[in-house]
């Protein structure tokens, strides 16, 4: 993928870009903080005829044919050459159209994580009667639950961790309390982490979520108590991250409508009202803004990459 210029007026941007697709030259639009629009051309092999298109696209007006419909600049191929084009476009509008038709489904792919992820999301709901069997998932808490009567109790400083049981940093994503919760967490799981997965591999995912998990119990036991579980903290990360890698790196190949978006932080802040009962907001809060940051960062990393010659 490479930049091949930048306009002010959105309106010329998305002319340009209309044009180019007509071509069958895929490209994208990524709006800058500045305002700016930049123009990506996805396929390398197609860059020198769109700069050449866009050189007579912003030709003052009379040296060439009107700028609203730049002249398509012909292609002189040998047979052969013509033939290996043809299916490459092929193969391309193949993926486009299955990109489209899916926009953030992750299609039959299942990748490693996110199907062991589930698993163990399933499991641990079986076993735990959904979150009722409160001595099963003990060992699942950040750290153990002392009930004394109606109060919750628990030992300050996260003793078990620092004894070594490290994975209690992670293991409350696991617990779900009630079918619902654990169903619309795996739902988004498979939806997000699955697309990541996808694109950007197991590993990629696997630190993700570890590090979100982490840092979202964390922020939840040390804000509000140790009595919480539940896969939302990741799931905003994984909303985070996916958002703005669909607007800043639209070459990543992760897609997120805005109906996607608005929809999932109009019920973060209806979670905050308290109608729905007590939730992880701080879970919630922490993963978005890691999510945010990390798919941010990120993307500005490869197109800094990309730029370069």
């Amino acid at each position: 993928m490479r930049l091949i210029g930048k306009f002010d007026d959105e309106g010329l941007a998305r002319t340009f870009s209309k044009h180019l697709n007509q071509l069958k030259i895929d490209n994208q639009i990524a709006i800058e903080p500045d305002g700016t629009y930049e123009l990506w051309v996805i396929w390398e092999d197609e860059v020198k005829h769109a700069e050449q298109l866009l050189s007579q696209f912003l030709s003052p007006p009379g040296e060439t044919e009107p700028r609203d419909i730049p002249p398509k600049t012909p292609k002189v191929q040998e047979p052969e050459q013509k033939e290996k084009q043809k299916e490459k476009k092929k193969e391309k509008e193949k993926d486009h159209q299955h990109q489209q038709k899916n926009h953030t489904s992750p299609g039959k792919f299942t990748g490693n994580v996110t199907l062991f992820l589930i698993i163990i999301s399933a499991m641990v709901g079986l076993f735990s009667g959904l979150g009722q069997n409160n001595s099963f998932l003990q060992e699942f808490f950040i750290t153990d639950i002392i009930r004394d009567g109606g109060i919750i109790q628990w030992h300050k400083g996260l003793p078990e961790v620092s004894a070594g049981e490290f994975w209690r940093l992670i293991t409350p994503i696991f617990v779900h309390f009630g079918f619902a919760h654990l169903f619309f967490n795996m739902l988004w799981l498979y939806t997000l982490g699955n697309m990541i997965e996808k694109r950007q591999g197991s590993l990629i995912l696997g630190i993700f979520i570890a590090v979100t998990a982490a840092a979202g119990n964390l922020a939840q036991y040390l804000v509000v108590s140790p009595y919480f579980g539940g896969m939302s903290g990741v799931v905003y990360g994984l909303l985070g991250y996916c958002w703005m890698k669909s607007k800043y790196d639209p070459g990543s190949k992760i897609y997120l409508h805005k109906i996607t978006v608005f929809t999932m932080i109009g019920w973060y802040f209806l979670c905050l009202t308290g109608l729905l009962g007590r939730m992880a907001n701080v879970a919630h809060a922490a993963g978005l803004i890691i999510g945010v940051a990390w798919g941010f960062l990120a993307s500005i990393q490869r197109k800094n990459t990309a730029k370069k010659p």
